[in-house]
């Protein structure tokens, strides 16, 4: 498998958004009871065209080659028919802005497989930077999320409920500050074994403005589980029914000519195990730190993604785009920006 609201510049967001970009933030109105959002009728019928999740789009209005950073609510998607033990039922997500059918990615998607693993449910996060792809004007661009629904079995009839707090999804944009940078990872596949030394991804050399005390960097990996009989040339053959997998942000500052100085500064590591059934996971990892962690003479980054695999079958590293008559999305991508204290994203733009 593989896969609207008007945005007024000078728009704040405040901690929720930093929060919601770093994806440590709880759910707005969290402790209530989720409501549902929509229930996806029969969605096998008409598998990987991708339907609207309702209320999530925003509209922006741009400049040539502004760039606005978007974000989902947290919401969940769950199989309503019982499954049977062995099922599962592929689900993507999909953030989609303009232009349609570029080459180019002009958006992102969460991917992974409904599984007993995973309680047939799984709780999509999709964020992006859109740039504006036009060269003159003011023009109104609008992006989506949409999500598609696959799988390689006979299922039947299968309906899945998106839920929410409070019943809505939102997808919020706002203005970007200046020295907001955004990446993806170009080799389509990296394999990573177990026990190897962890492999390094999505790397970007990064100068966060100097004036701002806050420095975000985040870095989004899709992973895929090399099974026994993977449809994925790249992929190792696989023995087990799992891959327990590490990620992790790296950032090592710089000084003016590239060489290294300072000292090496990681993020959190995150600890997951991808099963054989779920198959595919989009990694979301996030790193916040004070500009004061530079030296003087450090004032350029080198960032990189590092992904290990601890135990179990190899795992692929997915790069480049994936197409599916919607939109061109990337597989794994980066981004970073600078914030003040009681400032969000927005500042600066």
């Amino acid at each position: 498998m593989s896969d609207s609201r008007p945005v007024r510049a000078g728009l704040a967001l405040g901690l929720s958004l930093l929060m919601a970009l770093g994806g440590a933030a709880e759910p707005a109105g969290a402790g209530t009871a989720n409501q549902t959002v929509k229930v996806f009728k029969n969605v096998l019928k008409d598998q990987m065209t991708y339907q609207p999740l309702p209320g999530a789009s925003v509209q922006l209005t741009a400049g040539p080659g502004q760039r606005f950073i978007l974000y989902s609510d947290p919401f969940s998607l769950t199989v309503v028919q019982r499954m049977p033990a062995w099922s599962d039922l592929g689900t993507t997500t999909g953030l989609f802005c303009p232009p349609r059918n570029s080459s180019a990615p002009n958006g992102t998607h969460y991917a992974t497989n409904l599984a007993t693993a995973n309680g047939f449910s799984t709780r999509p996060l999709t964020r992006w930077v859109f740039t504006a792809p036009h060269t003159s004007g003011t023009r109104r661009y609008t992006c989506k999320v949409a999500i598609a629904f696959y799988t390689k079995g006979q299922l039947g009839t299968k309906d899945v409920r998106a839920t929410a707090p409070g019943g809505t999804v939102r997808l919020h944009a706002a203005p970007a500050p200046l020295d907001t940078r955004h990446w993806t990872q170009q080799p389509p596949f990296t394999a990573v074994r177990a026990g190897a030394t962890p492999a390094t991804v999505l790397t970007h050399s990064w100068d966060p403005a100097p004036s701002s005390p806050r420095l975000a960097i985040r870095q989004d990996v899709q992973l895929t589980m090399c099974k026994r009989r993977s449809s994925y040339a790249a992929c190792p053959r696989g023995s087990h029914a799992h891959s327990d997998v590490s990620t992790w942000i790296e950032a090592q500052p710089l000084n003016a000519a590239g060489a290294a100085c300072g000292t090496l500064v990681r993020s959190a590591v995150r600890n997951l195990r991808i099963t054989e059934p779920e198959h595919h996971l989009t990694v979301l990892n996030t790193l916040d730190m004070a500009q004061t962690a530079l030296p003087k003479e450090c004032s350029r980054l080198r960032l990189s993604l590092r992904v290990q695999v601890r135990a179990g079958n190899a795992a692929l590293v997915h790069g480049g785009t994936a197409g599916n008559g919607e939109a061109a999305t990337a597989y794994s991508h980066g981004f970073a920006y600078t914030y003040g204290p009681t400032s969000s994203a927005a500042r600066g733009s």
